[in-house]
């Protein structure tokens, strides 16, 4: 790139600065007319006091029409001040093929949104997401092409360049080949992460944009190993369909799934910085919360859950909780879960007696057999008893009109009541007291409730005896029976009922289906098992799907979670893939070594080729040192740039521990609740909910033999550690954890403590 094509580069920037400026005045102004008509609109209505219907319906309906012409109105300004720090970041010169002949090549500059000309209509810029802009990610000099509407356009970029703009203004350009070069990357990756997550649409590697665009596939699954923008990848893909597909869905029909709300207050400013409106988010335990609102039970949750399960302290009972998750997240038992379910939904009548009264046979075994396995067998059972009852009822009312009938007879036999109301109101509860024996029978055979017949799986022996063909039970099998009753008789679902009592509850009286829903993200998707997968694939039957994860992050010690591969089986649509991400963009080439070696299996990983200081291992003396340690750590590291630091420890407890030391001699920020939001600045966080966050610098305290020495916990440990970008440090006392213990002592630094 010679001096006269700069020069031209700059020239063109301030072009694309003053038609945004032009166009942003133009619009506020728009936006400030549309509200004063639809501010004068509403006036006219109140004001109207007493006018007709028509005039009130005619007013109302231009009032709506002005406020959603207004709604759009309003955002073309948002995007154009987004524009305004950079409007662009890339350009490709691209010529199309007319037969065997290139036509001129045409500058295509690509940013965060599309600008053109007020005056020619020529478009300045690019919206990334245009299928045209596709090429800067996918192609370097050479071939290439792109799909339209219109169908397949080929041709040759005869150029590829590459801008840092800031506050408007050029800091560097720079031509470019294949891909988004390093030199962007490290500059970025470089920076300090004091804030939320960033759109990455300047830095979009090919693999993730193929991902992001993809539209071959109704469900995708993605793998890919900490750092690989897998969070990154999926929020940009809601942002690619929801410009591509704006016809036909909008940010009320995506749904993220999201493993905590600190990770989705995390993540939410992504979709913003895109010109997007924030889409639908939750957590299953909120489903589940919905779900069972009406139950008369509450269910642990997910933060007490996991503080148990990572208690360093042992036991017989913390044995038996091992067990019990490790067995209720197995496929043994989904298929004891699934015998119950079958026998239910076929067998459940078949010792249903004859409904007598007055020996006469109301409602036969027959019948009962007749509705409930052949006239309604295609409804949940919940349904098909709830209709029985019914029919019994309606058998019932003769009887019960000619004992009324009867009743009065006797009263007016016998008294000398001459009051009709009196005599039928005396008839009608003779006739209860006779009849109350046999409706308590009718709702206790039709009113099974999903709780009571869950229960019914852990007392006494009949479900070991019943099943025992189906599948093994484990050996401590009546250990967790006392103990999963002892929690229901408390009125307590424990983390590790919740799934399968869903999916119980779900398929005998029917799954709360979600239409809206067009297109499901769930994120972390290691963390789930086989059961809450096949709850959501009834939840969400008619959308597409976009499913992130990485199993080395599954930090539960003892859940058996889903694989991809059943994951895309259960999901069970045709035209499902799997993409495989292999390149980690987070930490250092040091720190992503250091981490890999933790694993006792790693998929082939790439990094970006930056440098920085190797991990740190720091032995305390006393707990009393782990304080000033951590304070002369967290000086060294404010002082080399960094401002995002998390502080790490294994659980709640040693997070409250270092918060109250640290407590005024820092500004530090404690993030144990998992409905609240994400921080800045300097944060203490249990492990489990530092998943998906970046810092700075993460400090992984109490990193010993007493907390994490059992080998489940060994990816807990990787996870937590893979957290950081450019300083990782660990402090531990007596002994390091054997996973740190067994390392090459070429991967780390050993500081002293305090």
């Amino acid at each position: 790139m010679n001096e006269q094509e700069q020069r031209q580069e700059i020239e063109r920037l301030a072009i694309t600065m003053q038609q945004l400026e032009c166009q942003l005045a133009i619009s506020e102004d728009l936006c400030s007319e549309k509200h004063s008509e639809t501010r004068d609109t509403l006036l006219d209505y109140w004001g109207l006091c007493g006018g007709n219907i028509a005039d009130e319906a005619q007013l109302v309906e231009t009032a709506n029409r002005q406020r959603a012409l207004s709604t759009i109105v309003h955002e073309l300004p948002r995007n154009l001040r987004k524009m305004l720090d950079a409007p662009y970041f890339g350009r490709i010169d691209f010529a199309e093929s007319e037969g065997v002949v290139l036509g001129t090549p045409e500058a295509i500059y690509v940013g965060l949104a599309s600008l053109s000309d007020g005056e020619s209509g020529e478009f300045l810029v690019y919206d990334w997401r245009a299928p045209v802009a596709g090429m800067f990610y996918d192609f370097g000099l050479g071939k290439a092409g792109y799909e339209c509407p219109g169908g397949r356009i080929d041709g040759m970029i005869s150029l590829k360049r590459q801008y840092k703009i800031k506050q408007g203004r050029m800091q560097f350009m720079f031509d470019a080949d294949l891909k988004i070069d390093d030199e962007v990357l490290q500059e970025i990756l470089g920076k300090s992460v004091d804030d939320k997550m960033h759109t990455i649409v300047n830095s979009i590697q090919r693999e993730q944009n193929q991902i992001i665009r993809d539209g071959k596939y109704r469900a995708l699954f993605v793998e890919g190993p900490a750092g690989s923008g897998k969070t990154s990848v999926a929020l940009h893909r809601i942002a690619f369909l929801l410009y591509r597909d704006r016809a036909s869905i909008n940010e009320k029909n995506v749904l993220i799934l999201s493993p905590n709300h600190v990770f989705s207050d995390y993540i939410s400013n992504v979709l913003p910085e895109m010109g997007e409106k924030n889409v639908l988010q939750m957590t299953f335990q909120d489903y589940a919360a919905e779900v069972m609102a009406e139950q008369p039970i509450r269910f642990e949750t997910r933060t007490a859950h996991l503080e148990v399960v990572l208690s360093p302290v042992g036991g017989d009972a913390q044995a038996v909780r091992a067990a019990n998750i490790r067995f209720k997240s197995s496929a043994a038992w989904e298929k004891i879960l699934q015998a119950y379910l079958g026998w239910l939904e076929k067998d459940l009548v078949d010792d249903y007696p004859d409904i007598m009264l007055r020996d006469k046979v109301v409602f036969s075994k027959e019948k009962w057999r007749s509705y409930y396995k052949d006239m309604f067998a295609a409804m949940p059972p919940h349904v098909r008893l709830d209709k029985i009852r019914r029919l019994v009822h309606d058998a019932l009312r003769p009887l019960i009109y000619e004992i009324r009938t009867e009743q009065e007879k006797k009263i007016l036999a016998t008294t000398n009541e001459v009051n009709k109301k009196t005599i039928k109101a005396m008839a009608r509860m003779a006739a209860q007291n006779e009849l109350r024996p046999v409706f308590e029978r009718i709702d206790k055979l039709t009113r099974l409730t999903p709780l009571a017949a869950y229960r019914k799986l852990f007392k006494g022996n009949w479900l070991a005896a019943k099943f025992s063909r189906v599948a093994a039970f484990p050996s401590e099998w009546t250990a967790i029976q006392r103990q999963t009753l002892a929690f229901l008789n408390n009125g307590i679902l424990t983390n590790e009922d919740l799934a399968p009592f869903l999916y119980f509850q779900g398929m005998w009286q029917g799954f709360p289906v979600r239409r809206d829903v067009k297109h499901l993200i769930i994120d972390e998707a290691q963390d789930y098992t086989t059961l809450q997968f096949k709850i959501l694939s009834r939840m969400f039957p008619e959308c597409t799907w976009t499913v992130v994860g990485d199993t080395a992050q599954a930090i539960h010690p003892f859940l058996r979670t889903a694989s991809f591969a059943e994951m895309s089986e259960i999901v069970a649509l045709p035209d499902a893939h799997t993409f495989q991400l292999s390149r980690s963009y987070r930490s250092t080439r040091e720190i992503q070594a250091f981490c890999q070696a933790l694993l006792r299996q790693t998929m082939p990983t790439d990094s970006v080729n930056r440098s920085g200081v190797l991990p740190a291992l720091t032995k305390l003396s006393s707990p009393q040192a782990l304080a000033p340690t951590l304070l002369a750590a967290i000086e060294e590291i404010r002082q080399a740039g960094w401002n995002s630091i998390g502080i790490i420890g294994k659980n709640i407890e040693t997070c409250r521990r270092i918060f109250l030391a640290l407590k005024g001699k820092l500004n530090v920020n404690l993030a144990v609740e998992e409905d609240g939001g994400f921080y800045r600045g300097i944060v203490i966080i249990p492990s489990y909910l530092a998943k998906g966050l970046e810092f700075d610098a993460v400090l992984v305290v109490d990193a010993d033999a007493s907390h994490y020495r059992r080998e489940e916990e060994r990816n807990l440990l990787y996870t937590i550690c893979t957290r950081t970008l450019h300083e990782l440090r660990l402090f531990y006392r007596n002994q390091p954890s054997p996973f740190l213990a067994g390392l090459d002592e070429t991967l780390y630094r050993r500081l002293p403590g305090a």
